[in-house]
């Protein structure tokens, strides 16, 4: 009875926030105490989950059921065909691949995740694989102990000792997990021993099903005025409302529909944004700058203004003038207020630089802290106002960082888009800024320089640490202050965003940690693992570098 009216003492509320996947949880009949309606809605959704999942594991078993009539009668694989591959039995083998580069590579699951298709070799495991594990595990054991009652015993779980993983597109993903169980024998000799076993398993993708969304405008302008908004929940019981229209055509690249409420009178005011950036010489990356700025924001009439916090240089002093002289070319175009200049004589900071542009924007601006390096669009700025939100939530955007051109445009057939010609003075190889390709560059997973966040948050949590000087940190300080203070932190790739390759130079002045990540920052943009790799392999003499020193050594 204790079993089937389940009481939780390991948790406060009754919240059933990490113990709803317990075997006792799952057999039970009824679950106290839960008063929360949120934790109600969440038990609620997470037991019909379970059903669902039933029922389409019983439709993938039908499936296999008639994939295996099929080849027994033969002349009805018409009438039986399977157009998803559902009937497929489970199977490590289901993916042929024709060639050596499409063989699904397997990662590695210990403690963290081990895999050299990511720039980081070995990372923290993410939360999404920890729920799935803990659900195949769970799926596991149930199977496992279908009829324990009948037999006198039972089998628990301890923990996964170690296991592979790979995502096959076309079937589902595969795990091979190294299980250390509990064996209980609870009838005639009573015993307990600890045993592991081995689990092969394979999670089917479904067919793609198209749903119809009743989207209404009015809930789009004002979602938390409609009292007959349902709010959505997510697992932790959260509520979610948002434009859905908005988000699916922006996220699917459609930039017509990030203009539109530029261009439509009757559409709800569009938020402006205060781009802040800070500038030291380099005033050809200006010029570059400024034209993508013409582009998106000046020719469209996108609310949104550029605040330049400009340092004086003593290396090119010539560029402060010429960078002052194209500002007042675009304000004669454009008008006055679509840049301000903030001129400063003391040593580059951005930290610093950031905070002193902000100082000069409205108490409850939208903050957008941009780098000259980086090319933008008018979409891009869409997304900094849909995922900002004031005292509850900042965004980070994941910006696509190009390699460095040299080893990648090399002679011959490029590996990617290049442009290779006159750049202003001389010539360069240059990477075409919508190139967003494996061989071209990669996600800046770790970088947090580039954010949205309103004014009155960034002073919030402290801004920035004024007290950081030189290359980097100061960005992962900002990013910590807001996780502290419980904001909600949106991370995302921006497929608009491109941060263009320039060479970094990594002071001595450097602190030990800021060297670090200066360094690395740089071994990233040299090229891909892919091209190193190729480049390894096609030198021979490489490979036997460790046999010829040894040679020479002896001689």
């Amino acid at each position: 009875m204790q079993q089937l009216l389940y009481q939780n003492y390991k948790e406060e509320k009754g919240s059933f926030k990490n113990t709803l996947k317990n075997k006792e949880v799952q057999k039970a009949v009824s679950l106290h105490p839960v008063k929360e309606p949120l934790y109600q809605y969440r038990i609620y959704n997470y037991l019909q989950s379970g059903k669902v999942m039933a029922e389409l594991q019983h439709e993938v078993a039908l499936h296999r059921d008639m994939a295996a009539m099929t080849d027994i009668l033969q002349d009805a694989r018409l009438l039986l065909g399977d157009d998803y591959g559902l009937g497929l039995q489970p199977s490590l083998t289901k993916f042929r691949p024709l060639s050596g580069r499409e063989v699904i590579p397997w990662e590695f699951i210990s403690r963290s995740i081990y895999s050299h298709r990511n720039s980081n070799p070995r990372r923290g495991i993410d939360e999404s694989l920890k729920t799935a594990l803990d659900e195949l595990v769970n799926q596991v054991l149930m199977k496992v102990n279908r009829n324990a009652h009948l037999r006198g015993r039972t089998i628990d779980f301890k923990e996964i000792q170690y296991g592979y993983f790979r995502l096959d597109p076309l079937h589902g993903p595969d795990y091979v997990l190294d299980l250390l169980l509990t064996y209980r024998k609870y009838r005639d000799r009573k015993m307990a021993m600890s045993v592991r076993r081995h689990a092969y398993l394979q999670q089917v993708f479904l067919p793609v099903e198209m749903k119809e969304d009743n989207f209404d405008e009015k809930q789009e302008q004002n979602p938390l005025d409609n009292p007959n908004t349902k709010p959505v929940l997510d697992e932790a019981g959260g509520s979610l409302v948002g434009p859905v229209k908005s988000w699916w055509n922006i996220f699917n690249g459609n930039e017509d529909s990030a203009q539109n409420p530029l261009q439509n009178s009757q559409s709800r005011p569009i938020e402006h944004i205060d781009i802040v950036m800070p500038l030291m010489g380099r005033f050809k990356i200006f010029q570059r700058f400024m034209t993508n700025f013409e582009d998106v924001v000046l020719k469209q009439k996108n609310p949104a203004r550029l605040v330049l916090v400009l340092y004086h240089s003593r290396q090119d002093p010539e560029a402060h003038q010429l960078t002052l002289d194209l500002v007042t070319y675009y304000k004669d175009l454009y008008g006055r207020q679509c840049i301000e200049v903030v001129q400063t004589d003391s040593e580059f900071s951005r930290g610093p630089a950031l905070q002193l542009g902000a100082e000069r924007c409205r108490p409850e601006a939208l903050l957008f802290f941009l780098d000259v390096d980086i090319i933008f669009t008018s979409a891009s700025l869409q997304r900094v106002r849909l995922n900002t939100r004031k005292g509850h939530q900042v965004y980070f955007p994941i910006v696509f960082s190009q390699y460095d051109p040299k080893p990648v445009c090399r002679p011959g057939k490029p590996s990617c888009q290049c442009q290779v010609g006159p750049r202003g003075q001389g010539s360069e190889c240059v990477l075409v800024a919508d190139d967003v390709g494996e061989d071209s560059g990669y996600w800046r997973l770790f970088g947090f320089g580039i954010a949205a966040l309103y004014r009155s948050d960034y002073h919030k949590v402290g801004g920035f640490d004024l007290s950081i000087r030189g290359w980097g940190k100061e960005d992962v300080d900002l990013y910590t202050k807001f996780i502290e203070y419980e904001y909600s932190v949106f991370r995302a790739v921006d497929p608009g965003m491109t941060h263009i390759f320039h060479a970094i130079q990594c002071s001595s002045k450097l602190e030990e940690a800021q060297m670090v990540m200066c360094v690395n920052s740089k071994a990233m943009s040299y090229a891909s693992t892919r091209l190193l790799a190729n480049s390894i392999y096609s030198n021979p003499e490489i490979l036997r570098r460790l046999e010829l020193h040894s040679l020479n050594h002896g001689s």
